[in-house]
């Protein structure tokens, strides 16, 4: 084993690593850039930068790539994919008792295969968000649904909360640095 890889990260370098994927690569299964370009981003070595990309791995937030020593955000089938796809669209923008999408115009709204547009929906059936033979209507939601669409739109909304306040801060770290360049600049 190399020195390196015996560094374990501190617990606040491990939340600078998960701050900064959440920021900068929201889609799952983007690759993450080379763990120099990381560590160089969060003024961090590459050998913490690793150790807190394993503990991340370990929660599933990202994955490492043996044999390739590189990180992808999450890990997500086309299937799955879909599905988060379909049910995050369902929630969003159709009523209960509203015509869905057919399997094509899945397909076309969101680049996705129809063999995984037909098993998201089967699976969506399954769950009984979508009713009708082929899935093309949106069910009533039952209580267990509602409490569980409640606590879902809850969770994004406090996901994006805590988003918006580092977007933010990021912002004001950088108007700052432009006012002391500018200043530095008139001197």
């Amino acid at each position: 084993m190399a020195v390196a890889d015996s560094v374990v990260a501190s617990d606040e370098d491990v939340e600078s690593v998960r701050r900064w994927v959440r920021l900068s690569c929201t889609e799952p299964g983007t690759h993450l850039p080379a763990l120099a370009t990381i560590a160089t981003q969060l003024q961090l070595t590459t050998a913490v930068v690793r150790s807190a990309l394993e503990r991340l791995a370990t929660e599933g937030l990202v994955t490492l790539h043996e044999g390739y020593r590189h990180y992808s955000v999450g890990t997500m089938s086309p299937t799955e994919r879909a599905y988060r796809l379909i049910r995050t669209v369902i929630h969003r923008s159709f009523l209960p008792g509203e015509r869905f999408m057919t399997r094509f115009e899945i397909g076309q709204s969101f680049d996705i295969g129809t063999k995984e547009a037909a098993a998201a929906v089967r699976r969506l059936v399954a769950e009984g968000l979508l009713v009708g033979p082929r899935g093309q209507y949106v069910n009533e939601y039952g209580p267990e649904q509602q409490r569980r669409r409640v606590k879902q739109l809850r969770e994004r909304a406090s996901d994006l909360r805590r988003e918006a306040l580092e977007l933010m801060r990021a912002a004001r770290e950088v108007e700052q640095q432009m006012e002391a360049e500018d200043v530095f600049k008139v001197a």
